[in-house]
Formats: structure tokens, C-alpha cells, sequence
């Protein structure tokens, strides 16, 4: 049974959630279509122009949707320095929910998008274990000069990627997955990319407190001798 045009506005498929976001990325990192597209035709091999990449952005009309392929995802990583998650993070405005093919007509909530894309507690461990050979015994990654997008090879910006990539492990992009979904929520915090090894370091400061708690009664973590010498400097000030 077909559905209603109302249906099939309020719903956007995965490749519709790209499409929306190559149009949120060209227009972050002020780049043209002629741009993207010239980038897009080097890192695929296939040709781009302006009007493909016109074409695929107005997928989000439901009209003639651009289904992208893995290695089309891996470009638009390439040509926005963006990480392929993003392409698939929900959109703010435009539509109201997921699309798929077991969904119901109403389609599946955002938040099961993010599931998609993040994780949950559940497959955590599996993400972090695989994960983990590469961040901590492979060599240091080299970005590639052409992914640099004012298209200059700046040695000293691929140096402090390089040290960045070695201080984060699995744990770490965990945490900052955590932060921003928690930053939208928290008064005062901190905007993206501010002190972000400082926040991942209080969270892993604060979850093993709180295993520590979890494995001991909390009066193992009071000393009875000093809280007997502090209500005695009390009394005597009394």
C-alpha cells in the first residue's frame, strides 16, 4: 500500500539524512558545489560537477534521492574534514522522523538514529575493543595534504593532528560522543572542541568514583579518626 504524501514528507531515508548533511557541511566550511565537486571527483575517481552535487542536495525532497555509496561517504569525509558520523547525524529541521523499509508510516524516532550511528551501552565494549589495535599500537596516521582544504600542505596542522590522534583512544571518543549529546543540556558548558581531553579526563575521572563507590559502602571512604578530630575542633570553637 503506498503512502500518503504527508507521510512521505514528515520521513527521510538514510541517504535523504546525508544529502541534508552535505548541504549543512558545504555551507560550514563555506565551500561552492564547484568546490565539492571538484574535490568529490579526485577522491572518488568518478566525475562530480556542480549540477551532481546540486542533485544529490535536493534529495531531501524526496525527488530522485542520490543513494550514496560507502565510498562516496568516505569522500564527503575527505572534502569537509568532517568524520563520517556526521553525514548521518539527525536532522534539526525538515523532517520528523526515520525512514526504513520495516519502519511503520510514521517512521522511527531520531533517537533511534543516534543509536544507529553512536551506539548504546550494549555494543560499547565491542566498538571500544575493535577499535583498539589501531589506537594504541598502530603508527602514527599521516593526514593526506589534499585533505587540507584551503589545499595547502601546512606541516605544523598535520603535526598536531597527528598528536592528537595518539591521545585519543576508544574511551576517549566515547567521552566525547557523551559530551556532545550533554553540552546541548548543561548551562555553561563548554562549546565544541574547547578543552575536550580535559572533559574526557573528568569522565573518567568521575566513572571510576563512581565504580569505586559501586564496589565499596561509603563509610569505607570516611576516616573516623579525623571526623572525630574535626567535631572536637567544632565543639571546642563552640
Amino acid at each position: 500500500m503506498a503512502r500518503s504524501r504527508r507521510s512521505r514528507e514528515r520521513t527521510w531515508t538514510a541517504s535523504q539524512v546525508v544529502a541534508h548533511n552535505l548541504t549543512q557541511a558545504r555551507e560550514l566550511r563555506g565551500l561552492t558545489q564547484a568546490d565539492i565537486a571538484e574535490r568529490l571527483t579526485r577522491f572518488t575517481g568518478s566525475p562530480w560537477s556542480a549540477v551532481t552535487v546540486a542533485q544529490a542536495e535536493g534529495s531531501t525532497s524526496g525527488n530522485r534521492v542520490r543513494q550514496f555509496t560507502a565510498n562516496e561517504l568516505v569522500a564527503l569525509a575527505r572534502t569537509f574534514d568532517l568524520p563520517v558520523l556526521y553525514f548521518f547525524l539527525p536532522p534539526e529541521v525538515g523532517a520528523d522522523a526515520l525512514e526504513t523499509g520495516d519502519s511503520h508510516p510514521e517512521g522511527w524516532p531520531w533517537e533511534y538514529l543516534l543509536l544507529l550511528v553512536w551506539g548504546h551501552a550494549g555494543n560499547f565494549p565491542i566498538v571500544a575493543d575493535r577499535a583498539a589495535p589501531w589506537a594504541h599500537t598502530s603508527p602514527l596516521v599521516t593526514i593526506p595534504p589534499d585533505d587540507v582544504l584551503d589545499g595547502t600542505a601546512d606541516e605544523s596542522l598535520l603535526d598536531r593532528l597527528e598528536q592528537s590522534r595518539e591521545r585519543y583512544g576508544p574511551d576517549d571518543m566515547l567521552a566525547l560522543a557523551f559530551h556532545g549529546l550533554a553540552r546541548r543540556r548543561m548551562r555553561g558548558s563548554m562549546i565544541p572542541g574547547e578543552e575536550v581531553a580535559t572533559f574526557a579526563q573528568n569522565l573518567r575521572g568521575l566513572a571510576n568514583a563512581l565504580d569505586a563507590f559501586n564496589n565499596h559502602p561509603p563509610g569505607t571512604f570516611l576516616d573516623a579518626a579525623a571526623l572525630r578530630a574535626q567535631s572536637d575542633e567544632t565543639r571546642e570553637e563552640g
